[in-house]
């Protein structure tokens, strides 16, 4: 629920006089276009993909988030980026402190800079149009193989027709909700560490390298709980990915909120705060 209501959020469009703000100061000068960018960088991808399963056969199934996941890292880094930049330059002009007072406080205007940063040039609606296409043309091309196998083999009992039907459709839905969950975990991602690191590293670098790591983790803790459990499934192994990276975005969603209402307690409730940390 929490990643629909965010994911829901941040599609929509930015129409608040804030976001139109942000949308100018994120539009002052040249910026690289997502969208072209992204397409050049699918069409080596693609060439790789056909390779690998041309190699490596019906194991390219295992391998597909991690085709999944370098294409969103591509679009993903440039706005973690654009997130980063805006994020600090609204801290240094002041307006961070100054909205802190009003209810909504930080979050809004974090989700907001989000917001305006994804829905730049349409690139968010295209983007998921791409994925949506693309995970109902697997979809099709997959079940329509195995409705020709399973005509051909009469022995194919239903019980297992459903086991690799259902296999089937996880595909169609990991080709689809990785990318919401890549938009998202790179958005909180950029949000709560964008505030904590200091200024005298590239905070984008750091948080881009931390973004392809969860990245790799997610699926690594996927494949280490299959080896766990002893169950050498596709679909399993399909679910505790997309499992895991849901339960990340839970959690840096609540580090957000909670470093958002720290920020907004008065400072004598901050000063009995810290005093309370020191006694313990």
């Amino acid at each position: 629920m929490v990643r629909l209501a965010l994911w829901q959020n941040l599609r929509r469009d930015a129409r608040h006089p804030v976001a139109r703000h942000l949308g100018r100061q994120l539009k002052s000068g040249w910026r690289l276009p997502i969208l072209p960018f992204s397409l050049a960088c699918a069409l080596p991808l693609l060439v790789l993909a056909a390779y690998a399963y041309h190699a490596v056969d019906e194991a390219m199934g295992w391998a597909l988030p991690l085709f999944l996941m370098l294409f969103s890292t591509v679009y993903c880094a440039v706005w973690i980026a654009r997130i980063v930049a805006l994020i600090s330059r609204q801290a240094r002009s002041g307006a961070m402190d100054e909205v802190s007072v009003i209810p909504p406080g930080r979050v809004f205007i974090y989700l907001t800079i989000c917001k305006v940063v994804l829905n730049e040039d349409d690139a968010l609606y295209w983007l998921g149009l791409l994925r949506r296409v693309l995970a109902g043309g697997a979809f099709l091309i997959l079940i329509m193989s195995l409705c020709i196998v399973a005509a051909q083999m009469n022995q194919l009992s239903p019980r297992e027709f459903a086991a690799v039907s259902i296999e089937l459709m996880l595909f169609a839905v990991v080709i689809q909700l990785e990318h919401s969950q890549s938009a998202l975990i790179a958005c909180l991602l950029a949000v709560a560490a964008g505030s904590r690191l200091h200024s005298l590293v590239d905070r984008a670098s750091v948080i881009v390298a931390g973004f392809i790591l969860l990245q790799i983790l997610s699926f690594s803790l996927a494949i280490g709980a299959v080896v766990a459990l002893g169950q050498a499934s596709l679909s399993l192994t399909l679910a505790l990915f997309l499992l895991s990276r849901e339960m990340l975005i839970l959690l840096l969603w609540r580090a957000i909120l909670r470093d958002a209402n720290e920020d907004n307690l008065p400072p004598r409730s901050l000063q009995w705060r810290d005093t309370l940390r020191r006694k313990v």
